[in-house]
């Protein structure tokens, strides 16, 4: 391992994860430490680094999965490896797979760009209020994802997911969005286009007839829309013939009478 690595190395190190590390409310809000692990490619050994000198790196050893302790081990033995780096920033887990990585993700602000956008993306969409999907949208995106797995079952937190990804989660008013999720999500139960399914709800064959009709009521109306329109068209149309009709008409008696 050459000095760039030892040294990026050292600098995580120096700041160390405590044995439990909270992911979840105030206390995870001012976490900043490291866990830097050094595997063997096959992952027959790996160490957890709690400090690394010139000689070598000492920290948690397993080999074959099997838990030797604490021990130090010397540059020498440790051939074909990989790093894995795991920053734990806040509530965010920033996770890379070798040095170059960490310098140009990590020590670079890219990643810390990256969390700020994500909270000024945050911002924006907390601004907004949630649109409030309706029946026939609603199945259409359960249709798309029973498509892709069978077994796809609906809750009123993971519609929510499906709406508006997981930024609702952190939107004020997503405690009304669930409470209207799950009356809309009952509604179509008791209508018969979902099935429960425990405290889930799963699509029933019946949604596609639902949709069906809703779209074949939608095409009627788009026809009716454009056959109006071509009347009014065509009634204009008529208008501007006749006007011309009765200006040429107009012109030719009035030419005649003088």
């Amino acid at each position: 391992m050459n000095f760039f690595k030892r040294w990026i190395i050292k600098s995580l190190l120096k700041k160390p994860a405590p044995d439990r590390i909270p992911r979840s409310g105030d206390k995870a809000g001012s976490v900043d430490c490291n866990v830097v692990y050094i595997r063997a490619k096959d992952e027959s050994w790996t160490i957890l680094c709690n400090e690394i000198n010139s000689k070598g790196v000492t920290g948690k050893y397993w080999l074959n999965k099997k838990d030797y302790g604490e021990l130090s081990i010397p540059w020498t033995w440790l051939i074909d490896y990989e790093l894995d780096i795991t920053h734990f920033y806040g509530t965010y887990d920033l996770r890379y797979s070798s040095v170059l990585q960490y310098f140009f993700e990590g020590i670079l602000p890219w990643d810390k760009l990256k969390i700020v956008l994500g909270k000024v993306q945050q911002f924006l969409f907390n601004r907004k209020e949630l649109v409030r999907s309706e029946r026939i949208e609603t199945l259409k995106l359960i249709l798309e994802e029973t498509i892709e797995n069978r077994d796809f079952t609906v809750s009123s937190v993971s519609l929510s997911g499906l709406l508006y990804t997981q930024k609702w989660v952190f939107h004020p008013d997503k405690s009304r969005q669930l409470a209207y999720n799950d009356l809309l999500l009952k509604s179509l139960a008791e209508s018969g286009e979902l099935t429960s399914v425990q405290y889930d709800f799963k699509l029933s064959p019946k949604a596609l007839v639902t949709i069906s009709e809703y779209e074949e009521d939608q095409k009627r109306h788009r026809d009716n829309l454009a056959q109006s329109s071509a009347t009014k068209w065509l009634t204009f149309a008529l208008i501007i013939v006749g006007l011309v009709q009765a200006g040429v008409t107009y012109y030719g008696v009035y030419k005649n009478g003088s």
